[in-house]
């Protein structure tokens, strides 16, 4: 008889999502987790005050959240044990009993708090970090793993938990049921939603540099591949800094991705990878360990000064190409001296 399995899927929905129950859309965006077993039976579990639209007052906990919210924009399911689905359902049911605030106070205690406590409570936690400056400027910072677990939240809106709910290690590594799931941002925003949103970031079909990341993300792949590695929530980083680093070389696409002898480098190439002479071919690079640890928001964040950088370099080399031409062209006008 096959072995029980157990899920958790944590859900991130971004403001202006459309809420299917109750109509209308969430303003400020939300943060909540659903248990599943085997037999496909699953719970929701949310926290939002009683009063809706209240930004303080009386907490409730809420069963509805996984068919309310329409499309959420980030959801991560993992295998769970049976012990951590229990302890999940028990703090989902009476958070209140395990010592959760059931006031609901803007950002200080509201649906982030509920679900890291949830999570946190089953022995469930985000990765330890401390952030270290980089050196590609504003946005090129470095998070960097620390062998300590930690609980709370690490960020204030839903939308800006994810990088941390990625952090989360498998409770059961290799399993089927590990998956993570994104949607597109809500189209139509308040310009309240649209301040309270990440619609910046490299993964989003809307960004100008979405079609390079795609291609980053499947050269990333074919690493993967090769190596015999197993995707993992890295690979969205990785991408996200060789997109960075291909863009302030004023490269337009990623044709190919690959690594150094002894895989400290990375790099990005577009072009003709058998080119003799080079002229064909562009190429950027990166440090992999870096690259593999910086997080996707900081990669965005630094893109469009990337952008700058990189179209100022193809300015200047179609220039310096222009000036090359009109030599060649003065000097096939010259005068030829005649020796007779």
């Amino acid at each position: 008889m096959p072995e029980r399995k157990y899920a958790v899927t944590i859900y991130v929905a971004a403001p202006g999502t459309p809420l299917l129950l109750d109509g209308g859309t969430s303003l400020p965006g939300h943060m909540y987790f659903s248990t599943e077993d085997a037999t496909g039976n699953k719970r929701s579990f949310g926290f939002a005050p009683i009063e809706h639209g209240s930004a303080s007052g009386p907490g409730r906990r809420y069963d509805s959240d996984v068919d309310n919210y329409s499309k959420p924009v980030y959801a991560r399911t993992m295998e769970i044990t049976k012990d951590q689905f229990d302890r999940l359902n028990e703090f989902g049911h009476d958070a209140g009993k395990f010592g959760f605030n059931m006031q609901y106070q803007d950002v200080r205690n509201n649906c982030v708090d509920f679900t890291w406590a949830a999570l946190n409570h089953a022995g469930i936690h985000r990765e330890k970090h401390i952030v270290l400056p980089g050196s590609g400027g504003p946005g090129s910072e470095v998070r960097v793993r620390a062998p300590v677990d930690v609980s709370g939240k690490n960020a204030l809106r839903p939308t800006h938990n994810i990088e941390d709910i990625q952090s989360i290690e498998n409770p059961v590594p290799h399993s089927p049921v590990n998956t993570e799931k994104r949607n597109p941002m809500p189209k139509d925003q308040s310009p309240m939603q649209w301040l309270l949103s990440d619609k910046h970031r490299l993964d989003q079909p809307a960004h100008p540099a979405n079609g390079m990341f795609r291609q980053a993300m499947d050269g990333v792949a074919k690493l993967n591949a090769e190596h015999g590695v197993a995707p993992s929530p890295r690979d969205s980083r990785f991408a996200g800094s060789l997109t960075v680093a291909a863009t302030a070389e004023g490269m337009r696409g990623i044709d190919h991705v690959m690594l150094s002898d002894d895989a400290s480098r990375a790099f990005a190439v577009e072009g003709n990878l058998q080119s003799v002479h080079g002229l064909d071919r562009k190429m950027a690079w990166v440090e992999t360990m870096q690259a593999l640890e910086t997080p996707l928001d900081r990669s965005s964040a630094a893109w469009p000064q990337a952008e700058e950088q990189g179209r100022a370099l193809v300015q200047q080399q179609e220039q310096q190409q222009q000036q090359a031409q009109q030599e060649i062209a003065q000097a096939s006008k010259a005068p030829v001296m005649s020796l007779s």
